[in-house]
This record gives structure tokens, sequence and C-alpha cells, in this order.
């Protein structure tokens, strides 16, 4: 049963392997089929891997030989500190994690009290996309002042407004018609301040003249947006249905020019009054040109002076 012991008693019999070694070295794998043929090998000439990795154990009545183990009971004595040890940091990890929801929703809420409240958005793509995404967030309703003209889904209500002037601009008009075709209600204003989108209440968009935005979520400062909303909705006019011809209403050019007439007298130029109406600088300067010719007047501070003393309520 032992005749194939050789060499010294070294306890390794020639094996090359490391301590740290997690597999049997070339010299062990040939003893354990050895021992697994023979069914036993000398302890003295045993490879040191063998042992350690517990593929060969003494067996009770033999202290001289180690007899093989099966590598599934082998590998499953050595996995199975490094399996408690596993479910152990797994504990761990759920408990950490576990431990740490609270204060995650405690930074949320507090960020949003904070400044989260307002995000700031730069660039004429991502202002783009953002109101893109900002309509199809809605689930209620959708406000909007100036906007570029968004269609909304189903079940959504939509209310704009637009300046006075939208009825006689032709791009701005096909704008409006595209929003009451798809359900929206549009009423204009003499003077709109400001590019404004309201999504159900909760979250307000405000879009500067250049290619900036900001996302607006405190409570307060989205309440008092919608308020501002509300007041111009009811001064507002509603506009024509779409099907009805587009015309220069008198009353809606009136209003503009006193518009015009108001900002001149407060020192605007007609850049500055046409950004603030929503209408060309040509536009502005035509009105401007007619009241000059209806007043008398040969300067823009004495047409300023003239509109002051015959226009006292504006």
């Amino acid at each position: 049963m032992h005749d194939d012991a050789q060499g010294p008693a070294t306890g390794h019999h020639g094996c090359d392997c490391t301590e740290a070694a997690d597999a049997p070295c070339a010299e062990g794998l040939s003893r354990y089929r050895a021992a697994v043929i023979k069914g036993c090998l000398p302890r003295a000439t045993a490879p040191r891997c063998l042992v350690r990795l517990g593929l060969l154990t003494p067996p009770p009545d033999d202290p001289g030989v180690l007899v093989p183990v099966s590598p599934n009971v082998a590998e499953s004595e050595l996995l199975q500190p490094v399996r408690e040890q596993l479910d152990a940091r797994q504990e761990q990890l759920r408990s950490i994690s576990s431990g740490f929801s609270p204060v995650h929703a405690i930074y949320r809420a507090a960020r949003r009290e904070s400044q989260d409240w307002l995000t700031a958005v730069d660039g004429a793509d991502a202002v783009s996309a953002l109101l893109e995404q900002a309509v199809r967030d809605c689930r209620a309703e959708l406000l909007t002042s100036l906007p570029d003209p968004v269609l909304v889904t189903s079940g959504v209500t939509h209310r704009a407004l637009y300046p006075h002037a939208a009825r006689t601009h032709a791009a701005q008009w096909r704008r409006i018609q595209d929003i009451e075709r798809a359900g929206g209600r549009v009423r204009t204003l003499h003077q709109l301040t400001g590019h404004l989108v309201l999504c159900d209440r909760s979250v307000a968009y405000l879009f500067g003249q250049g290619s900036g935005a900001v996302e607006i979520r405190h409570p307060s400062v989205v309440a008092h947006l919608t308020a501002v909303f509300e007041d111009a909705w009811e001064r507002a006019r509603p506009v024509a249905e779409p099907s009805a011809a587009r015309t220069r209403e008198p009353l809606i050019v009136d209003e503009v020019r006193r518009t015009v007439m108001k900002l001149l007298v407060s020192g605007l130029t007609d850049d500055a009054i046409a950004r603030r109406i929503g209408v060309s600088r040509r536009t502005v300067a035509a009105h401007v040109a007619e009241m000059s010719r209806e007043l008398g007047s040969h300067s823009r501070a004495q047409l300023g002076y003239l509109i002051a003393r015959s226009e006292p309520e504006l």
C-alpha cells in the first residue's frame, strides 16, 4: 500500500507551490491522482498544497498515511468561512444602506429648501430640451407666456398668453392657431414680460431673452408666478377662433399704440419697446413715426413731452 513512498521525508516531495496558492501545483495534482488511485499517500511525502487545501486528510486508524478527500468536500470546507465573511459583509452593507435612508431623505428635502429649488440652464440646445421635457412632464395643466409653440399630450389643459401684437404677426399667429387646434386656449395682452412656463403649478421655467433659462421648484415662488399668470389671464382678451380670418382689430391696435406711447415716455428705446411688447423694431418705429406726424414732433424728446401732455393718464 505504501510502495510509492519515495524521496526524503520532507513533507513536500518536490512540491514547488507557495503557502498562498489557492490551487494545487503540478506536482500536487499528480500526487493527488496517485492517492485517489491507490487510496492513500505516505504522510511524509504528501505535498503541502494538498494538505493545506484539505484534499488529503489522516484516517483515524493510521497516522502514517493521508487519504484523498473528495474535491467537492474539500472545496466546500474552504469556501465555508469565505461565504460566512461575505454574508457578514452583505448584512453590514444592508445595515449601512438602511441606516442612511433617512439621511438621504433629509438631505434631499434640505437641498430643495435651500439651493436646489433653482437650477440654471445655459445654451440654446439645452434650453430647448428643457422646454420639451417640461411639457412632457405635465400631467394636468400647462400655463405658458410667450412660449415657443408647444403641443401638450391628451388630458393636459393648456392656456397660453401672447402680446396683442401677435394677432398681426404671421408667424406668431400660426403658433396661436396650432395651440388652439390642439385644444388649448390663447389670450393676448397689451404687454408681457418674459417667457414663462408653469407645469402643474409645481414647477416653473423662466426663459431669458438670450439662451439661458432657470427651473424653479420652490413652492412659494411657483405659487407667486402662477398668481401673476392668472392675473394677466384675467386682463387678457381671447383670440378669434382659429378658422376666423386674422384682422387688425382696432381696439387691439389702439392698445398696442398706447403701450408704445407709455414706454416711449418712460425713456425706452425702440429696441427695448419691441422686446417688451413682442413686436419687431420696425413696427415700433412705424408707430413712433406716425405719432410724430400727428403731434408735429421734430425730435424724440419733444415727442415724449407732447405725448405726456396730451395723454396725462398714461
